[in-house]
């Protein structure tokens, strides 16, 4: 509003009241204004105006412009005015996303209350800490960080539903079958099962809807549901009894289902996860 409410003006360039900065090679008094000289990086860094400007063709304009909210103006404003006075196609989206807090404030270098991600890797893996911010914090919403939920959500989650389901599975599908499950016929699924398929065949358009919104922690829910779900289902038919009474057609059908159930979440699980999801393949 500090923009648009005055109506439309002219952006100086450049500034005189101090004289760092890069100098504006006609008139050394004045520097050239930060942000125009920072914007621009997103375009030079893909070889735009250079020798080599592949990149610059594979990936402009880009899809989504994410930053911190409390720049969004210069993104939104200065950045296309930018872009259209050299006729550059605009970013298609721009999105603010918020701040992570800890104990009550905003993490800040200047106040020193962050914490260091580095040091969390290393102690919990990358796709731990991946997993706890894209779901527990709803992007574009402020959110609070504690050890505590990292903790709890990594365990309950990570290890606890998805960790067993696949374990379980796989080790049943294993010692049953050798790991090799024939693919059921229609006449041979109960209405529990068709309601399970269903779930299953239906993740794919949510989690893309939610990314297109974008709402990455409304789509994990989801992968996470069908998890949830999956694990239910490994306790109703329990396998290790059809394993027992002799019951092989029905064995299959339920290996077979669980098995499909791993294979979707863990495609899916793709685009927020860099490890888990390929250990599940190996």
């Amino acid at each position: 509003n500090f923009f648009i409410d005055k109506g439309l003006i002219d952006l100086a360039v450049t500034r005189t009241s101090f004289d760092w900065g890069i100098k504006v090679p006609f008139d050394p008094k004045h520097v050239i204004y930060v942000w125009i000289d920072a914007l621009p990086n997103y375009l030079t860094a893909l070889g735009y105006g250079g020798d080599n400007d592949r990149n610059y063709k594979k990936y402009w304009a880009c899809d989504m412009h994410v930053m911190a909210k409390e720049i969004v103006r210069f993104h939104s404003i200065v950045w296309p005015a930018i872009l259209m006075a050299l006729e550059v196609p605009l970013p298609k989206r721009v999105y603010g996303h918020g701040w992570i807090t800890f104990g009550g404030d905003k993490m800040s270098k200047s106040k020193g209350n962050v914490v260091d991600p580095f040091v969390l890797t290393d102690r919990y893996g990358v796709d731990a800490l991946r997993y706890y911010l894209l779901s527990s914090m709803p992007f574009g919403e402020d959110s609070s960080y504690t050890s505590e939920l990292l903790l709890s959500t990594i365990n309950n989650d990570i290890v606890n539903d998805l960790g067993n389901l696949v374990r379980r599975t796989l080790a049943m599908s294993k010692q049953y079958f050798d790991g090799k499950v024939k693919k059921p016929t229609d006449n041979e699924l109960t209405a529990a099962d068709r309601d399970y398929i269903a779930a299953i065949d239906g993740l794919l358009s949510g989690v893309r809807a939610d990314i297109d919104k974008p709402e990455l922690n409304k789509a994990l829910e989801k992968i996470f549901g069908v998890i949830d779900l999956s694990n239910k289902y490994i306790d109703a038919n329990k396998p290790w009894e059809l394993n027992k009474t002799g019951d092989t057609a029905r064995l299959n059908v339920v290996m077979y289902d669980l098995l499909e159930s791993i294979r979707v979440v863990a495609n899916l699980l793709l685009p927020f996860l860099t490890k888990y999801p390929r250990r599940i393949f190996d």
